[in-house]
């Protein structure tokens, strides 16, 4: 299993991180919460075998600078 909260820097960053990863990994679990007042953006996502490696490799390759947990 797979899981990282991402901290996208900014909405664009969010609106593209979320809408890739609900299409690219429909089996994938995502939750996200912004707040535009406070820049604050946060989007959790897990994800199970075997789609894990998929995951990673995408958050790597499209949002390697992306801070996660």
């Amino acid at each position: 299993m797979a899981s990282f909260t991402l901290r996208p820097s900014d909405r664009s960053e969010f609106d593209s991180l979320l809408g890739d990863l609900t299409s690219k990994f429909p089996g994938a679990h995502v939750e996200a919460a912004h707040n535009d007042i406070w820049g604050s953006y946060r989007v959790d996502v897990s994800c199970d075998a075997p789609w894990e490696g998929d995951l990673l490799a995408y958050i790597n390759g499209q949002h390697g600078n992306c801070p996660r947990t």
